[in-house]
């Protein structure tokens, strides 16, 4: 007797649907596009645009509910009958193929404003996470992890110059002209005058007690300023090999560095999280001596927020994109910002991300200690060297770097996830007024 069974529940068509879209400003059009189940004819795709023309609706099955995404800019008109026509086919060049990927080209509004020049769009810092301005004499410094305070209230804070001060000084000293004869009291240095004026050779950033200067990547504070840290090592007769390592005495995370030439020490903003007081709200109790209530509100930005906003530093600086980060030189990641500034927009059954500002970054896994110092150590100028920079993190931030561009990898369509030996990867940047609350 031939035992019956139960036939499996279809599964919903649209589970294994996938939207991405990118905005190209420099052309002014967005490109859309659409993952499917291999061997799926785009007859079967059911599009639909808003009638605002800033989202999308795509389904495989006209009886399943389809997946919706917000676009990253309002489209022309004209994309309804550019989404009714063919869409390109992209071609499978990965063995094995489980899906096939349709796209679409279709030009942006006219009356969207657009610009292609990633430094427009970051003006005053904007992508630069905690800066002077984000903080106020009320703000505290705690450790991330165990959450015991490392900076109390009371501190002034104040924005370090940009990285290519104290070139500019150097410089400066050792090409300023001698002033004329008979003037600065006749000898003719002009030390004292620069010293007035702040950019002789003997000004430097020094820590100040009571003040917090603040840079991309952290704060420089003085050593009496800090709670929770173990004095900095002193001892030059057995001078310890990480005595310049700052470290959390109650979880021990490393916090940051002592910086003996500025005499304090720099802490980095992805080890910690910053004090905020909310809106005063009103107590329970009618009475008027009661005074309102304030909270505090802790926040912190994901490491890749602040490496991203280190590189992008960078790029303004050192007009480059290439760069090598590491902790030890054992192994790393060389990485190619391609794209400082991407508007992307990604959905599918189980996630949805509108409308994302991220860099879209070329990356490869270095595993070889010769190779990164051979790259490090290229002479630029020959043929064929391309200029890298060279940027040290720690070694849990490398590694979750790695992962974050391992994780928006697989949002990607197939057919963009490798180019030419390069993955692919997006990391998100940072946005003014928007932060993580822990």
């Amino acid at each position: 007797m031939a035992s019956s069974s139960t036939p499996p529940p279809e599964s919903d068509p649209n589970s294994s649907l996938h939207l991405h879209a990118e905005l190209l400003p420099n052309i002014r059009q967005l490109t859309l596009y659409i993952s499917v189940p291999a061997n799926t004819p785009s007859t079967d795709l059911t599009i639909t645009l808003s009638e605002s023309r800033r989202s999308i609706s795509v389904s495989l099955n006209p009886d399943n509910d389809p997946i919706t995404m917000k676009l990253p800019a309002h489209v022309h008109p004209t994309s309804h009958h550019i989404l009714h026509l063919t869409p390109t086919t992209l071609p499978q060049t990965q063995p094995r193929a489980t899906q096939g990927e349709y796209s679409f080209r279709m030009p942006v509004d006219v009356n969207t404003p657009i610009t292609n020049n990633h430094n427009d769009l970051d003006s005053l810092d904007g992508y630069i996470p905690w800066t002077a301005t984000d903080m106020s004499s009320a703000t505290r410094l705690r450790c991330l992890k165990c959450e015991s305070e490392v900076l109390g209230e009371g501190k002034v804070w104040k924005d370090l110059p940009s990285g290519n001060w104290a070139e500019m000084m150097d410089f400066w000293h050792c090409h300023k002209p001698d002033p004329p004869k008979g003037e600065n009291n006749g000898n003719g240095d002009g030390e004292e005058m620069n010293a007035v004026k702040g950019y002789g050779a003997a000004n430097q950033v020094v820590a100040t007690p009571g003040t917090v200067l603040v840079d991309v990547v952290g704060f420089l504070v003085a050593g009496r300023d800090c709670l929770g840290i173990p004095n900095t090592n002193t001892d030059t007769t057995h001078p310890d090999a990480n005595a310049d390592k700052i470290h959390c005495t109650t979880c021990t995370t490393q916090l940051g560095i002592h910086d003996p030439i500025a005499n304090g020490h720099r802490l980095y903003k992805t080890r910690l999280a910053a004090s905020s007081p909310s809106s005063p709200s009103p107590t329970s109790s009618s009475s008027p001596e009661v005074s309102p209530t304030t909270t505090t509100i802790w926040s912190h930005h994901p490491p890749e927020t602040v490496i991203s906003a280190q590189l992008l530093e960078l790029i303004d600086r050192e007009s480059t994109r290439r760069f090598i980060l590491h902790s030890d030189n054992k192994s790393g990641l060389l990485i190619w910002i391609f794209t400082p500034t991407l508007t992307y927009s990604n959905a599918s059954a189980t996630h949805q991300i509108s409308a994302q500002r991220a860099m879209k970054v070329f990356y490869q896994i270095l595993s070889d200690e010769k190779e990164i110092q051979r790259m490090l150590d290229a002479e630029v100028g020959k043929v064929g060297v391309v200029a890298v920079e060279e940027v040290r993190l720690l070694g849990e931030e490398v590694d979750g770097f790695q992962r974050v561009l391992e994780k928006s990898r697989s949002l990607l369509p197939v057919e963009a996830r490798e180019w030419r030996g390069w993955r692919v990867g997006l990391v998100g940047r940072f946005e003014r007024n928007i932060s993580i609350t822990t």
